[in-house]
């Protein structure tokens, strides 16, 4: 471009008639920082107060475009966001739904069963196929080998009876240790055998067992 050319944006001289539309020309000669919109405007014959008022109007227009094509996008995202909550929310109610199922359907226990032979295969082989945990205490029929051995057997007992009550889940069984298996030893006891899926998983034989647990 040449002198003259830029002599054309003269605030005192406009060059040719007023038009708010800006031409290419103008575009590249603002772009460049060679005229202003407002010098663009005097010299399309718009007078520096109409100028400056189209500039405000411009430049207002510009703001609003940008606040809306943020707000639009801002929506965008809210929508997408609201979306995945929804999803989140639909799939873990679905979730909780079936669990809540699984637990209604559920056996509960609370309690010690007592059993005898002829029920075992009932009681504890059947009732572990599902996956149930069925835990049977073989309990001694008759005084063992000591006081002190009894008292053993007896908290073993009364801990069982407490666990019953607070895992409902679990089958607890008792059953007479001769009844079980004929001519199981005393000093065998306490004797836990503990049964899932219809077969035995784990056993606790006598009083040192149970301590290495412990």
């Amino acid at each position: 471009m040449d002198g003259r050319g830029v002599t054309n944006y003269s605030k005192d001289k406009p060059s040719y008639g007023f038009s708010t539309a800006t031409t290419e020309f103008d575009d590249a000669l603002m772009s460049r920082g060679v005229v202003t919109f407002e010098q663009a405007m005097i010299a399309k014959g718009a007078s520096p107060q109409e100028a400056r008022r189209l500039s405000d109007m411009k430049f207002n227009n510009s703001v609003e475009g940008r606040q809306v094509d943020q707000q639009s996008t801002g929506n965008n995202h809210e929508d997408t966001s609201d979306d995945d909550d929804d999803e989140f929310i639909r799939t873990y109610r679905q979730q909780r739904i079936k669990e809540l199922k699984k637990d209604k359907n559920a056996i509960k226990y609370g309690d010690v069963i007592h059993i005898s032979r002829p029920d075992w295969n009932r009681e504890v082989n059947e009732a572990s196929r599902s996956g149930t945990w069925v835990i049977v205490n073989l309990t001694r029929h008759t005084s063992s080998l000591s006081a002190r051995h009894d008292e053993i057997c007896d908290i073993v007992e009364e801990t069982i009876r407490e666990l019953a009550v607070k895992f409902e889940q679990v089958k607890f069984v008792f059953i007479s240790s001769t009844s079980a298996i004929e001519k199981w030893p005393a000093e065998n006891l306490p004797t836990l055998f503990c049964y899932r899926y219809g077969k035995m998983q784990h056993q606790l034989i006598g009083i040192n067992a149970l301590v290495d647990q412990a």
